[in-house]
């Protein structure tokens, strides 16, 4: 482990090290020495000794190093548990050289606190050869977690050539990173809403045949999704399913909020928010509209709350994948929350009502009545057991349950009850 980790990882102020006070009190012995004994050459080579330890601190003060960084991080969107690329190229602003030294880069929410390493000696600005003058910090990230993330500042040890004096100099800002959540295939998950969208057309053709619902002509920007096949045939042309009609079925997600007592990271949580995101999209590869909710709404990092945020089919998702981004467990929450949303959700309409949350927060067993069908997605953390899957099971939901401990939480999916 190098000085530098060892020195709690913060900007330290130019100081003498333990050689540098070990020579000032070796020659102050010496020089008092040679005056007691009377041997000039002695007592001189003392003085010289505790000098140059105060003549090195003071040429150090005077000659700061002036350093550069510029970072490239790539992808600065990204999503949980991706692999993230960082280059950083340092460069010697000053005329005098910088000496090999250990560095840190700082990360946040990745499976390290920081990067380490050796940086070899910058020479001169004044050096004829550019590849002198800087050098290249290379790295990857693996597994970084969801939320807004930072690499940097870059942290630079900087010592003398007789190692008398060290500082830990700051180079460069922080940089910020999204790390949004996961999205996988749920199509494994063993219901129809899921699957293949039947929901959707049993909704559009609810006055009468599928193939009797209204269309249009298609218009340049129109999602193909929306493309009705048996009408473009009959017509010979392009047609397209009227949004008015579309936007009857409506994908309703609602996530399991409920205050936790994990302080730092919740993997059951994190699970079920990547679960979320991920329904959100095959709902809108299957042609939904959504409606996002949470059981417990509380103010994320930008002070807003995930309350009924509704997407069309034909939006991107990026304010929701922000939202999902930032979200956290409530610090606190009641039963009457819930309760209230099972009455907007009955307000909203007809269409499939997906729940995501840990496996035995039971609050949201009663929003069973107001989905077509209910689907439960339930999340079981590490060592916990499943206790709540009955209450769901009792109450009609459709029930996959997951493991958030196993090495694979996505191959340990498991369908409980009736699937039709």
């Amino acid at each position: 482990m190098s000085v530098l980790e060892n020195s709690g990882i913060r900007a330290t102020p130019l100081r003498p090290t333990a050689r540098a006070w070990w020579l000032l009190g070796a020659g102050v012995v010496i020089a008092v020495l040679g005056d007691l004994l009377d041997v000039p050459p002695m007592r001189w080579s003392g003085i010289a000794l505790a000098v140059l330890p105060v003549l090195m601190l003071l040429a150090r003060f005077i000659v700061r190093p002036r350093l550069e960084v510029e970072r490239t991080v790539y992808p600065t969107t990204v999503a949980a548990g991706d692999r993230l690329r960082v280059v950083a190229e340092v460069q010697n602003q000053s005329i005098f050289g910088v000496e090999p030294g250990s560095y840190l880069d700082v990360v946040t929410g990745a499976d390290r606190a920081h990067v380490g390493g050796v940086l070899p000696a910058i020479a001169s600005r004044l050096h004829p050869r550019e590849g002198r003058r800087r050098r290249r910090i290379a790295y990857g990230l693996d597994r970084m977690r969801r939320g807004i993330r930072q690499v940097g500042p870059l942290l630079l040890e900087n010592t003398d050539g007789l190692g008398l004096t060290r500082r830990v100099v700051r180079v460069g800002d922080v940089q910020e990173i999204e790390v949004w959540p996961h999205v996988h295939d749920v199509s494994q998950f063993d219901v129809p809403v899921l699957r293949s969208g039947e929901e959707v057309e049993v909704t559009l053709g609810r006055g009468g045949e599928a193939d009797d619902v209204i269309t249009r002509e298609y218009r340049r920007g129109d999602p193909l999704r929306r493309v009705h096949w048996k009408a473009s045939a009959r017509a010979g042309e392009l047609r397209v399913r009227q949004e008015e009609h579309h936007s009857e079925a409506v994908g309703m997600v609602v996530l399991g909020t409920a205050p936790s007592k994990d302080e730092w990271f919740d993997d059951s949580f994190d699970l079920a928010v990547s679960v979320a995101a991920s329904v959100v999209v095959r709902l809108h590869e299957l042609g939904f509209d959504t409606e996002t909710s949470a059981t417990h709404p509380a103010p994320d990092a930008e002070g807003v709350e995930l309350d009924r945020l509704q997407t069309a089919a034909s939006d991107a998702l990026h304010p929701l994948m922000r939202r999902l981004m930032l979200i956290q467990p409530a610090p606190a929450g009641t039963p009457a929350e819930v309760e209230a949303l099972a009455d907007v959700i009955a307000r909203v309409g007809s269409g499939p009502l997906i729940y995501v949350g840990k496996v035995n927060d039971t609050a949201a067993v009663p929003l069973c009545e107001v989905g077509e069908p209910a689907i439960a997605i339930l999340v079981n953390g590490p060592g916990e057991r499943p206790e709540g899957v009955a209450e769901f099971l009792r109450a009609g939901w459709r029930v996959a349950l997951m493991q958030a401990g196993a090495r694979d939480p996505w191959q340990s999916v498991r369908v409980l009850g009736a699937a039709a």
